[in-house]
């Protein structure tokens, strides 16, 4: 009878703590989290049973070790999972478009408040510019649902990229949404009552760096240019010949840039911000002024 030599197999509880070594070695910020995110990915389990099962044998780790070395690399856990949990949501998410933040769900709350007040008085015509992955827009979307159902509301979501185009599609199907392709908002936009925008604010200077998740979403989605602001400088630019009389935008920025931000808005606009839960302020929402056109 010939002994078994083979090795023993490393529990699932030992795998995991060898990952979060590792991650930890590699600079992630919450490595014991990523491994046990991406081990129970991996499994089709969740983390309370790797809890759980956390003395049994891991029968095969191959699967688990390749995500362990893409996240080592920095790749973020978003893209090896497929999709982001954003708003309770489950986004698809790829290298298509940047990950959805939680910060954005502020620009998402201010949205639904102005869509609201402005339901109150009429129909609306909402536009997402920038869309990515098309976060924003479903969140709309679910939260109007009827206003969309009734064509009270009409939605918007474009970019300029066909990839997150395609991703914002996948994410926004089977919901009343127009998905299209535009620079900003387009002469023929037909004059929106809301636009919302998370462009791109982060400074060309700090995505050469490629820092973290940087490094793999895509840089039209986040390159803003020398000082982080020039999409934004010129969507203010543009706004008030291509948006109804006194329509509202809503901006996601940069820790920073509120100040400049101000001082670029619109002759008459009233602007006010919007702070995040670290005291930081993240949302701009400028009203246009109602003129004789």
């Amino acid at each position: 009878m010939v002994p078994d030599v083979s090795a023993p197999r490393t529990s699932i509880g030992q795998a995991i703590t060898d990952a979060t070594s590792r991650l930890r070695a590699a600079g992630s910020p919450s490595p014991r989290l990523d491994a046990e995110v991406l081990l129970g990915h991996v499994l089709g389990r969740d983390r309370a049973w790797l809890i759980a099962h956390a003395t049994e044998a891991l029968t095969d780790g191959a699967d688990f070790d390749a995500a362990i070395d893409r996240r080592a690399a920095g790749e973020p856990v978003a893209y090896l999972r497929g999709f982001k949990e954003w708003r309770s949501l489950r986004i698809r998410t790829d290298r298509r478009a940047l990950i959805p933040r939680p910060e954005t769900e502020l620009l998402a709350d201010a949205a639904f408040a102005e869509i609201t007040r402005r339901l109150a008085s009429g129909p609306v015509v909402a536009w997402e510019v920038a869309t990515g992955s098309g976060a924003v827009a479903l969140a709309i979307a679910l939260d109007h649902a009827d206003a969309l159902r009734t064509g009270r509301l009409t939605l918007v979501a474009s970019d300029i990229s066909p990839g997150a185009l395609s991703l914002a599609a996948e994410n926004l199907d089977g919901h009343p949404v127009r998905v299209t392709a535009a620079d900003l908002l387009p002469a023929d936009a037909g004059r929106p009552d809301v636009v919302i925008a998370n462009l791109p604010y982060v400074s060309s200077a700090e995505v050469d760096e490629r820092r973290g998740s940087l490094g793999f979403e895509p840089r039209v989605a986040l390159d803003g240019g020398l000082d982080g602001l020039v999409l934004v400088r010129r969507l203010l630019a543009e706004a008030p010949s291509r948006v109804a009389d006194g329509a509202t935008l809503l901006l996601e920025l940069g820790a920073g840039q509120v100040e400049a931000v101000r001082d670029l808005a619109p002759a008459g606009a009233s602007v006010q911000v919007v702070a995040d839960l670290a005291g930081l302020d993240r949302v701009v929402r400028i009203e246009l002024p109602t003129l004789d056109r």
